[in-house]
């Protein structure tokens, strides 16, 4: 069991000012950025934002992929070198690096010899994305999804977020559409568990929608030369991206949204909140979602150990659910995010594991 998680809310750390100009880096390929950014500014802070990668083709993202791109002479490199004189030049007093993976100790190094406070957020796990291990030490604050890796390395624990398209009351669809829906990048165990899914389906005449997204179709048939499970859904991937509207609204419908966490991650994901924020029901595999979610959402989190498990799982005689209070929907947003980092930043940075108002808790 893990101790109460240090969450940046109402703190007692000592207190400074808001940033009076802020540079937001991130991969700006996910609408997750731009979102946050417009969050800033409609609360009157003046923010610039950088993507963190001088380009997203898919050549690039594939550059990228390799680990090919933080020689000195790279393109990363001399972009990299750009953004800084860009923040110093526009007087930025602060930067918030938010779920960035290629970013440097060099490039933090930068920054703070021009006295410019470095922030930084991540929705991924150490495990999987820990380039920022390397540069732990020259963070004025830091925050993650993960409490693994808030308890590990003293970070602030901040959940995710559903954006606004995701909201209930944009919906007026009745629960009746589909029994069990995912939307996902088929990226790990994904592939295998989403056969499972529809081997289970058939075999109980389930209604299924599927939204599987995959950076190179190309690449992902190569995948299934040597994954059969691959290969069975291959003719099923997207390399374009989904509208946010369309995912939302089959959210919306279903009976079930499926929840698939990355391994080796203990964070909730996005698509947690986004299926909680329709008003829908989250069939999950995240042991823990149910001691990090508070505990009014238990009747709507359904937790299964494998996806077998769905086959002795009753969904069509599940109640319909009541609308979600104001407290359920403020612990979902954006607004409730973006308190979290603002709260984050304005800490003095002194003490990063000390405990404040609890927004979750993880067991």
């Amino acid at each position: 069991m893990h101790d109460t998680l240090s969450t940046a809310s109402l703190g007692d750390r000592s207190q400074i000012g808001p940033p009076s100009k802020l540079a937001i880096i991130g991969p700006t390929y996910f609408s997750y950025i731009p979102t946050i950014v417009a969050e800033f500014r409609r609360r009157g802070l003046d923010v610039i934002s950088f993507d963190e990668k001088h380009s997203n083709r898919v050549p690039d993202k594939i550059f990228y992929r390799l680990g090919l791109a933080h020689h000195r002479l790279s393109a990363l490199s001399r972009y990299l070198r750009s953004v800084t004189r860009a923040i110093t030049e526009a007087g930025c007093t602060d930067v918030l690096l938010t779920g960035v993976e290629v970013i440097d100790r060099q490039f933090v190094e930068r920054l703070t010899r021009q006295q410019v406070r470095v922030h930084f957020y991540t929705w991924d796990g150490a495990a999987n994305k820990g380039r920022f291990l390397s540069y732990l030490d020259l963070l004025e604050s830091k925050g993650t999804f993960d409490p693994v890796d808030c308890h590990r390395y003293g970070m602030d624990y901040i959940p995710l977020f559903a954006e606004e398209v995701f909201c209930s009351h944009h919906y007026s669809v009745p629960q009746n559409g589909h029994d069990v829906v995912f939307c996902g990048t088929v990226h790990s165990s994904r592939a295998k568990i989403v056969v499972q899914l529809l081997d289970i389906a058939q075999a109980k005449n389930l209604r299924t929608r599927l939204m599987l997204y995959y950076h190179s179709r190309r690449l992902f048939f190569i995948k299934g030369i040597v994954s059969r499970h691959a290969r069975r859904i291959a003719s099923l991937i997207s390399d374009k991206s989904f509208p946010k509207s369309q995912i939302a609204e089959m959210f919306a419908a279903a009976h079930y949204v499926l929840d698939v966490p990355h391994p080796g991650q203990s964070g909730m994901t996005a698509r947690t909140f986004e299926a909680l924020m329709t008003g829908s029901r989250l069939l999950t595999l995240h042991g823990d979602a149910p001691a990090l979610l508070p505990p009014s959402f238990a009747e709507r989190v359904t937790i299964i150990a494998d996806i077998s498990d769905l086959e002795s799982l009753a969904i069509g005689d599940s109640p319909r659910l009541p609308p979600l209070t104001d407290e359920q929907r403020y612990f979902l947003s954006l607004e409730r995010f973006v308190d979290q980092l603002m709260a984050m930043m304005q800490s003095s940075g002194s003490d990063q594991s000390a405990n404040t108002d609890l927004l979750a808790t993880a067991q």
